[in-house]
């Protein structure tokens, strides 16, 4: 099942499903948000806002919203625990009476338990261990004073060191915060205000341990070169009980030095007093560097263009020089723009194919007058893309021809392909070639030459995790300009970053392959069945390169009823995908044996948590007869009837488990959701009375039956009521008589010119 949208400023004030908003003092979630510090919204752990006063949740981002899949804000506090399925550590709900969640609607001060949660998240795998802590926000903002943050943070073996004396002892018996973020508390009440606690991240940061590092103020990560004026503002404000954010250049355990981008907020208790600052310490080292260095290159640009001021006053000479220096500054310039603008756009693209087309699209004519790109592909295949200021088609094909004797003869790129040493050709080289090499076809490739151009060239080798995956050539031609050694330092710095994008886009491409084949392997082809046309469709999401658990199922029934299946495992890995396998066999046992299908479902789920199959999954399963239906013996009685001959009415029987509602194309062009016969989902412990419920319908020949799982109706631009509007009006433009082939490809069409987020599986039945 896709994962629950994260929630934004927008959703903290969206309904609960069924009911209108709740009332509540927050009723601005940009106001909240404003409020809130950054330390909290960037936190890596799953994050609340809670109205102790409403007892609602009115805030969560996007890994709490992960865990409480289908929660609409504001929701109260335990509904949400009970959606993310939160448990103590002794089993028990932490929705319960007295439990973690009820203690903190309560008001009452919960500084580190450790709880589990049924769904995995981003940073956490099945049922596993939070730390959860509360953080009052009373003192903040006018529409946080009656509000607490709840951090539902993953956890991992190691115990975290707590100051002696500090009284946020929930601390010395949770797992630290697995965390590649820096994460501190101090107290404020204390002398000196010391640290009480340190993550791991902090740890590898600074090189200081935990045990080192609490109960001591953070003054020790400063040194001679650190500003003194800076760590006084820091000072002056966490006197003031204010938050403070600030660059400070501070020293390593083994003195090695880093800028760090400290971020600062000050925590609350209930009645207002200040009682601890949450501190996040990010290594910005490299920005600043970047920055320092771009301030130096305005600075040298700056002087130049005052030199050429001053040449101009005194003579043309000078004049010309200052032009001179002016063109260098902004050639300076135009290359950091360039590469600036190449690792966005390669950043953007996990595509091979479309990041070598756009990385020679980026470098002519800015940088060449024309350019070849040449790749190694998996199996040792050199491919090539070129691309010429003027075009020439025709020409650079032609030279890709003749290059390919020309690497057999030990060129620059044949060179290069197996180093890392990138080379500068000069005119006086390219002459030199053709007396070492007299075999070559010269006569042609001056006849290029003159029409493409070549006066200079540079050859980069493009090297990602320290392998040559192939080269890039840069060419000067009609431009008459040379290349020097500023041009190749260039030109290197962009083939790294080309080779560490493209070489991520093949992962990519291979995972994305390897996931698309393992999920297109799981799932049945379509059989042929009487009087029935079936088609169906699998269709991987573009933004991952994983399996899910989305399937369907066509069955030719003994006793010629047909079994139609449509399902979706929770999750996007491998561990859904073998789940959904299981599921898809079970359940075609069961159908096998000719039981209706509130029993089939029923036997399934039995099965499924009976077994511990996978946490949770939907389904809808529907038996298909003739109208009369086979007789209470199952299918041995109805072997003689069968789906015969087109053209009879047909008896649909259904149950769904949680799944969307099939939707229903009458031959007259109405087309209706089959509602009804829902029950609770696969996987879900929930008593009931009885079996699962289940719902008939008469179809007459011509029908259309459309199953499908919820990304076809979950598309980037529009919501799930404009998704479903627009599948019911895809089915009802259809024209049965096209076949259900051309109504898979219809709704594939329209979903993917919205765009694509989760997998697709589709099944389309019509009745001859």
């Amino acid at each position: 099942m896709s994962p629950t949208p994260a929630t934004g400023p927008s959703a903290g004030a969206a309904p609960l499903a069924g009911g209108p908003p709740r009332p509540g003092p927050l009723r601005d979630a940009a106001t909240l948000l404003s409020g809130l510090p950054r330390v909290v919204l960037d936190s890596p752990g799953a994050v609340l806002v809670v109205d102790v006063g409403a007892g609602q949740v009115t805030y969560a981002n996007s890994l709490a919203a992960d865990l409480a899949p289908g929660a609409r804000l504001p929701i109260d506090v335990l509904e949400w625990s009970a959606l993310a399925g939160l448990q103590d550590r002794d089993g028990a709900p932490a929705a319960g009476p007295g439990s973690t969640m009820a203690r903190i609607v309560a008001g009452e001060q919960v500084t580190g338990e450790t709880v589990t949660a049924h769904r995995a998240t981003r940073a956490t795998s099945a049922r596993e261990s939070l730390w959860v802590m509360v953080l009052p926000l009373a003192g903040g903002a006018s529409p946080l004073a009656s509000s607490s943050l709840v951090l539902l943070l993953p956890l991992r073996d190691e115990v975290a060191s707590v100051a002696a004396g500090s009284d946020v002892t929930g601390l010395t018996t949770a797992a630290v915060l697995a965390s590649t973020t820096s994460f501190t508390i101090s107290d404020a009440r204390l002398p000196d205000r010391p640290l009480v606690w340190v993550n791991p991240a902090f740890e590898t940061v600074t090189g200081y341990s935990a045990e080192t590092a609490v109960g001591r103020n953070c003054r020790f990560l400063q040194g001679p070169g650190t500003d003194r004026e800076h760590v006084a503002r820091v000072r002056a404000a966490l006197d003031a009980g204010r938050g403070v954010e600030q660059v400070l250049l501070n020293y390593r355990s083994d003195g090695s030095r880093f800028w760090n981008a400290l971020s600062v907020s000050p925590l609350f208790d209930g009645q207002g007093t200040l009682t601890h600052f949450v501190a996040v310490q990010a290594d910005v080292t490299a920005a600043v560097d970047a920055q320092r260095e771009l301030a130096s290159a305005l600075a040298l640009a700056d002087a130049a263009r005052a030199d050429a001021e001053a040449a101009h006053r005194e003579a043309d000479t000078a004049r010309r020089q200052a032009e001179a220096a002016r063109e260098r500054a902004e050639s300076a310039w135009a290359r950091v723009s360039l590469l600036a603008e190449v690792t966005g756009v390669l950043a953007a693209t996990l595509d091979v194919e479309a990041a070598t087309r756009q990385l020679c699209e980026l470098v002519v004519p800015d940088l060449a007058d024309w350019a070849v790109l040449t790749l190694v592909d998996t199996e040792g295949v050199l491919q090539a893309t070129t691309l010429h200021r003027d075009g020439h088609e025709e020409e650079m094909e032609r030279w890709l021809e003749l290059r390919a004797t020309t690497l057999a003869r030990g060129s620059a790129t044949a060179d290069l392909l197996g180093t890392t040493v990138p080379r500068l050709i000069r005119p006086e080289e390219i002459s030199a070639a053709r007396e070492a090499t007299p075999e070559l076809p010269w006569e042609e490739l001056d006849r290029l030459i003159a029409v493409v151009g070549l006066s200079s060239a540079m050859v980069m080798p493009v090297v990602a995790r320290r392998r040559v995956l192939g080269t890039l050539s840069l060419v000067r031609g009609a431009s008459g300009r040379e290349y020097d050694t500023a041009d190749l330092a260039v030109a290197v710095d962009l083939a790294k970053r080309a080779g560490l994008a493209l070489d991520n886009a093949r992962l990519y491409a291979a995972e994305h392959s390897t996931a698309v084949t393992l999920q297109r392997s799981l799932l049945p082809p379509v059989p042929e069945v009487a009087g029935l046309d079936a088609a169906a469709a699998y269709l991987p999401g573009n933004d991952r390169a994983e399996v899910g658990g989305d399937w369907y199922d066509v069955l030719d029934l003994p006793g010629g009823g047909t079994g139609l299946a449509i399902g979706d495992v929770m999750g996007h890995d491998l561990t859904a995908a073998a789940s959904m396998g299981q599921l898809r066999s079970v359940l075609r046992s069961y159908a096998w044996e000719g039981g209706d299908p509130a029993t089939v479902l029923d036997r399934l789920d039995q099965l499924v948590q009976g077994l511990g199959m996978a946490d949770l999954a939907t389904c809808v399963y529907a038996r298909l007869d003739d109208a009369e239906g086979p007789d209470d013996e199952g299918a041995a009685g109805a072997a003689t009837a069968g789906l015969g001959a087109p053209g009879g009415s047909r008896r649909l029987v259904w149950a769904n488990a949680g799944h969307h509602p099939p939707l229903l194309r009458r031959p007259d062009g109405r087309v209706e959701s089959l509602e009804g016969a829902t029950s609770v989902l696969i996987g879900v412990d929930a008593p009931r009375e009885g079996g699962r419920a289940q719902a008939e319908r008469t179809l007459e020949p011509g029908s259309v039956l459309l199953l499908f799982t919820d990304g076809l109706i979950e598309a980037r631009a529009q919501g799930i009521d404009p998704g479903l509007a627009r599948v019911r009006a895809t089915l009802a433009a259809h024209r049965p008589d096209d076949g259900c082939v051309a109504l898979t490809r219809a709704l594939a069409s329209g979903l993917l010119a919205l765009g694509q987020e989760d997998d697709v599986c589709l099944l389309a039945v019509r009745l001859l």
